[in-house]
């Protein structure tokens, strides 16, 4: 079973109407296994997973989570009050997406939900 953190394939359509593909698509899927090892010994290079968005798959190391959860945080602070139809540009590992409001914060409760995993399992001895 995959281990990803929005469940994208349980989107319903009702949903996926709503809110457009980019939304329902978003979800950040865990590296099958992360060794213990590894993540003791150098956390922040750690790759953890992948970050589905707009159609690409984008590694994710540890510290990438981190400080991409800084730059959703911020973005989705300017799109707060922002209109629907209003694109604001997010750079992601040198790419460039074109994201409305909701898509902002998508992203951002992705990160912000997937750092909170990977640190938890740490911390459990899970290790995804």
């Amino acid at each position: 079973m995959l281990k990803t953190v929005n469940q994208s394939w349980s989107v319903s359509e009702k949903f996926r109407d709503r809110y457009g593909s980019t939304w329902a698509d978003m979800d950040f899927f865990f590296k099958d296994k992360v060794y213990a090892e590894t993540f003791k010994a150098d956390p922040m290079n750690t790759e953890v997973g992948k970050l589905q968005l707009a159609g690409m798959s984008i590694p994710f190391k540890f510290k990438d989570l981190i400080s991409h959860s800084k730059v959703a945080a911020r973005v989705g602070t300017l799109s707060y009050k922002a209109d629907l139809s209003e694109k604001f540009e997010v750079d992601i590992k040198n790419k460039t997406f074109l994201l409305n409001r909701q898509e902002i914060n998508r992203l951002r409760e992705t990160i912000d939900d997937a750092v909170v995993t990977v640190q938890r399992s740490y911390e459990l001895g899970i290790y995804l």
